[in-house]
């Protein structure tokens, strides 16, 4: 399809500067851009005028979970540790069907938010299984969006992977987590990683406009047992198809990292593992200690900074300038949908302003600019996109969206940059093409009927909620142990 998008103000790639300019798309990608360009192609099939408006690349949600796409409100204020067994409980046992509502729920919230990449880290309890991984990427199909589909996976307990004294839970709270003595089939790593290749063979396309990906994405290191992470750096070997994975996001996690290594988490996955390479993007590493943050930089991998989800859960504050002084990759990313919404101008704005409280040195904050280039340059890097994804130049990819600034909130447009990143919403978003595909006109979904999914995502959701209330209900009996053992890990 070709496209001409004329008279817009076009983003340069240092996120500071705009011009005036057009953009002529044709089979995907961006084949002339500029102020004056000349149209050879005789054949435009659509022309989009974008005078007064702005046009940039399309933000790259580097880090969700299209699980939490069923479970909006789940949780208020509870920490990380307690909010899994939610998480755990509530998000198990369902269909295809309500996996693909879950994602084309999240997609259409996305895309309507000017996201055109996403790389979800998709988990699917209590087993992981080839149809429910087509379910997700059948959903990010139909809806247009270029995705990465990670598989998140632990062979290890939830309950082995916390820093629980034995005596913190009494005898009939560890029947409850055991299954009553008896025998709890789980899937062991040999066949995760079966699953994980067959969905590589089948849905992994890397080509130039290869829109589907799929990654690697075991779950915190702390939760997988040596073999899995062992045959999940073969894998990814094999292939190069990316190790996506949580690490340090709670105080919890560093704590059972020394115990379980006897040094940092990241130290172990590089160290004794040697996993951690230039595909490998971590998401969270708020705990990490001086020689974790030596060890991302020199071997070029990418943090994933989700300001909103560390905040929620009351998880710390990732070190994001420290890290960037050292010329580490870093992305941003929402976290699932369960934690907040999956707005990337909030996490843009979330990230930009949580690091000033602590820097007393106003010189040494992030700017505009420079946030945005972080989304653009570290979410191409985890979508394994880099230089073809988060730029407007002539070959790059056709993600583009179109925000419409006619409205209170923008004018006057003194600083479109800083307008941009401290005062935008997601509600100005006007168009969004992928590929060159139109995915949204004058804010309205082409890819499907928002009414139509959303009440069938009622009514899976409240299933989900009956299939789901025993679990629940065995969660409420927990809590008050693991807040014990919360708040004596948090006097460590």
């Amino acid at each position: 399809m070709s496209v001409l998008i004329r008279n817009g103000l076009l983003l340069k790639k240092d996120c500071k500067s705009w011009y005036r300019g057009n953009i002529l798309v044709e089979d995907g990608r961006i084949s002339n851009i500029g102020s004056q360009i000349s149209i050879e192609s005789q054949s435009i099939e659509e022309v989009v005028d974008a005078s007064g408006k702005l046009v940039l690349p399309g933000l790259i949600n580097a880090h969700t979970h299209s699980y939490g796409g069923l479970l909006k409100g789940l949780v208020d204020n509870v920490p990380l540790d307690i909010y899994m067994l939610y998480a755990i409980a509530a998000g198990g046992r369902r269909s295809e069907r309500a996996i693909y509502i879950s994602t084309i729920i999240d997609a259409i919230q996305m895309v309507k938010g000017g996201v055109t990449s996403v790389c979800d880290h998709f988990s699917q309890r209590p087993f992981l299984e080839l149809e429910g991984i087509m379910a997700a990427v059948q959903a990010f199909r139909d809806s247009g969006m270029r995705a990465i589909v990670a598989p998140m996976f632990s062979d290890r307990s939830f309950y082995s992977s916390l820093p629980l004294m034995p005596e913190e839970f009494p005898p009939e709270v560890k029947e409850e987590q055991t299954g009553g003595g008896k025998a709890v089939r789980r899937q062991s790593a040999e066949e995760f990683i079966g699953v994980c290749e067959e969905a590589i063979r089948k849905w992994h396309d890397p080509g130039v406009g290869g829109r589907i990906r799929i990654a690697l994405g075991t779950d915190g290191p702390q939760r997988c047992s040596e073999k899995l992470l062992r045959l999940t750096g073969e894998l990814e070997e094999k292939y190069s198809v990316g190790w996506h994975t949580h690490v340090l996001e709670a105080k919890t996690q560093a704590i059972k990292g020394a115990e379980l290594y006897g040094k940092g988490i990241v130290e172990y996955l590089s160290d004794d593992l040697g996993i951690i390479n230039e595909r490998c993007s971590l998401v969270h590493a708020v705990w990490l200690n001086p020689r974790e943050m030596g060890i991302i930089a020199d071997r070029g991998a990418i943090v994933v900074h989700c300001p909103q989800s560390n905040l929620h859960l009351g998880s710390g504050i990732a070190p994001i300038p420290e890290l960037l002084q050292k010329k580490t990759n870093v992305a941003l990313g929402t976290d699932g949908g369960n934690l907040g919404n999956l707005s990337m101008f909030e996490t843009l704005r979330y990230a930009i302003l949580m690091h000033r409280i602590h820097e007393v040195d106003y010189e040494r904050w992030i700017k505009a600019a420079d946030i945005l280039r972080l989304m653009y340059d570290g979410g191409a890097r985890v979508m394994q996109s880099k230089g073809k994804i988060g730029l407007l130049e002539r070959g790059a990819r056709a993600d583009i969206i179109i925000l419409d600034v006619n409205k209170a909130s923008w004018q006057p447009m003194n600083n479109p940059t800083n307008q941009l990143v401290f005062y935008e919403n997601g509600s100005s978003v006007d168009t969004v093409f992928v590929e060159g595909r139109l995915l949204l006109r004058e804010g309205k979904i082409t890819f499907t009927s928002e009414a139509e999914i959303f009440a069938e995502a009622v009514e899976i959701a409240n299933r989900v909620r009956r299939d789901n209330e025993a679990s629940l209900k065995k969660v409420e009996r927990q809590i008050p142990y693991l807040r014990k053992m919360y708040l004596r890990a948090m006097k460590e």
